[in-house]
């Protein structure tokens, strides 16, 4: 696909400027920001990042696409935003993808990913991928539970990516998971899922009823993004999760 990159000093968020003018901003246009005065996160969180040295962009797509199989936009982008982290380090900083699309390294934030769609009956008419990336800042809120950054997980004498070069990364591939096989795309995004081996239990609470528990991830639908745990206490019972309703316990 073709990228126009529009860039910007600063904006409240590079999503708000996409989402609230469709006719400017069409399918590949990419806007960034140096500075973003009220960036988004997941769950209304605000997302919070030092001007100039990390990257904050959206990408607009108008994809042909059911509603019911949208979270193939989320694996797209989440899969693309690691591969430009991994190639933008040859490999140093291993990326993987927390469900449904957060980035992590180890155990620490390193990127974060809000879609938005806009709906036309049945079909995704359009949506609008806000993402951020860690590149250069070392120090960070204190309030922040476990942030990283590409320059925190590489030796101190390191060279450092520009915010520029993870950009140009992304694009090359995102290009190419935007062509991918679904059934490819979804196998390519369970082996780079963080937590992911499926024979090792991890610590969760569901946010409902605040019960802790152990359990392994036995799967998510490719079409809906709906996360299958296995109950790690010889019962053998498996729980569906929506996004939001069960969180990681470290």
């Amino acid at each position: 696909m073709e990228f126009r990159v529009i860039s910007f000093d600063e904006v409240t968020s590079t999503n708000d400027v996409a989402m609230h003018d469709a006719a400017a901003y069409r399918h590949g246009c990419i806007l960034t920001a140096q500075r973003q005065t009220a960036g988004r996160g997941q769950r209304g969180n605000r997302w919070s990042s030092a001007a100039g040295e990390n990257l904050t962009f959206s990408i607009v797509l108008e994809p042909v696409l059911l509603v019911e199989h949208q979270f193939r936009i989320s694996e797209m982008a989440s899969l693309a935003a690691s591969d430009a982290i991994r190639s933008v380090t040859d490999g140093a900083v291993a990326c993987c993808v927390k469900w449904p699309n957060d980035l992590y390294v180890g155990n620490r934030k390193i990127g974060g990913i809000l879609i938005e769609h806009s709906l036309h009956s049945e079909w995704l008419s359009r949506s609008v991928i806000g993402i951020g990336i860690n590149v250069r800042q070392r120090d960070f809120d204190p309030a922040l539970p476990n942030p990283t950054s590409i320059a925190n997980e590489l030796p101190a004498d390191a060279p450092l990516p520009a915010p520029e070069e993870v950009l140009a990364a992304f694009c090359t591939a995102f290009d190419a998971r935007y062509a991918q096989d679904e059934k490819a795309l979804h196998a390519d995004f369970m082996a780079r899922l963080w937590r992911g081996d499926p024979a090792r239990a991890y610590s969760y609470r569901d946010a409902v009823s605040g019960e802790v528990f152990e359990a392994s991830i036995a799967g998510i639908d490719r079409h809906t993004g709906e996360l299958t745990l296995r109950i790690e206490d010889g019962s053998g019972e498996m729980r569906r999760y929506w996004f939001k309703e069960v969180e990681p316990v470290f």
